[in-house]
């Protein structure tokens, strides 16, 4: 079974030597490793172009975006397996071998995860992510959050092409879009290893609450377009193309999100300006008592002076509130 390896690349010269020479050191071996550079400008290419391996397939061209590289490394891929891995991410030396056995071993299985470490270098935390749920359908988990990191994932090619492949208007949770479809035609299993390091750096979405909000929204229109395709068989990108953003449903969801971040821009950037619109933008979605109580004490705190301090002290009590409410969601 050939394996294709798609690690796609923009501007993190530093993060190519340790994270590609992971992927030569797999033990299994039939392997193809597409690298893909976005148009990168800092020396990211040469980087790249570095590695001598017969497995490896150099692509390069002009910055399109993640989604629309990822889109052509698939098609040009030959395996009828493709592994993805996140730029600068480390595999462990037997995460492929250890995924291709739960697909070899289930042919009702099309995608598999594993058990990841995430090394956040924006709050220097490190926790173990490990969300999926062995014996609960896949489907019903996806439509409340994704199980999987996005790099730590191997599907079938077949599958892929079913649901219909990644979906250029998602500039972010990409993954997430497509892994909702998957769930509609194929299974999902995790191997119960840790075979995986995902770093979280300052550039990436997760190291901004900016791109985290505009994740969460693209987060709910795949849900939303999930949940209609159920229904319907068709959903709100079949019906408006571009334009489905603007179909999108108020969601009680996406209100609590919205109000999770609003708490980590306190939490863990001290912006109080970012936490107000994005604890409004949460009562957009759905009124909330918290929301409401929290948005009158930003709103009061920000207007005099010393007031952002005093929400600053809070800290520590809004930290027992944001693990109350992950822990309800």
């Amino acid at each position: 079974m050939l394996v294709s390896i798609i690690t796609v690349y923009y501007n993190r010269v530093n993060q190519v030597k340790e994270s590609i020479q992971s992927l030569l050191d797999q033990t299994y071996a039939n392997t193809e490793i597409i690298l893909v550079d976005d148009g990168s400008t800092d020396g990211t290419l040469q980087a790249l172009e570095a590695f001598e391996d017969p497995r490896i397939r150099l692509i390069s061209h002009s910055n399109r975006g993640f989604t629309r590289s990822v889109i052509e490394a698939v098609k040009q891929s030959k395996g009828e397996v493709v592994a993805i891995h996140g730029s600068g991410d480390i595999s462990f030396p037997e995460r492929i071998e250890e995924q291709v056995k739960v697909l070899q071993s289930r042919p009702d299985v099309g995608v598999v995860g594993c058990i990841v470490e995430n090394v956040n270098k924006v709050t220097n935390t490190t926790t173990i992510y490990n969300k999926y749920k062995q014996g609960v359908r896949g489907i019903d988990q996806l439509l409340q959050n994704n199980f999987y990191t996005h790099g730590e994932v191997m599907f079938r090619r077949d599958a892929y092409e079913q649901a219909g492949g990644y979906r250029e208007l998602f500039k972010f949770t990409q993954d997430y879009d497509l892994w909702l479809r998957m769930g509609l035609v194929t299974e999902f299993a995790l191997v119960e290893k840790l075979l995986y390091r995902r770093y979280t750096l300052p550039d990436g979405v997760s190291g901004s609450v900016e791109k985290m909000m505009v994740q969460q929204y693209l987060a709910e229109l795949g849900r939303q377009c999930a949940e209609l395709r159920i229904r319907e068989g068709r959903d709100l990108i079949d019906r408006y193309g571009v334009h489905a953003l603007f179909f999108l449903k108020r969601s009680k969801r996406l209100a609590l999100k919205l109000f999770n971040l609003g708490v980590s821009a306190i939490v863990n950037e001290r912006d109080m300006d970012k936490a107000k619109r994005l604890v409004q933008l949460s009562l957009e979605q759905s009124w909330t008592a918290r929301g409401s109580v929290l948005s009158g004490l930003l709103a009061v705190l920000t207007r005099f002076e010393g007031g952002k301090k005093a929400m600053l002290s809070m800290l520590l009590l809004l930290r027992q509130v944001k693990k109350k409410v992950e822990k309800a969601a």
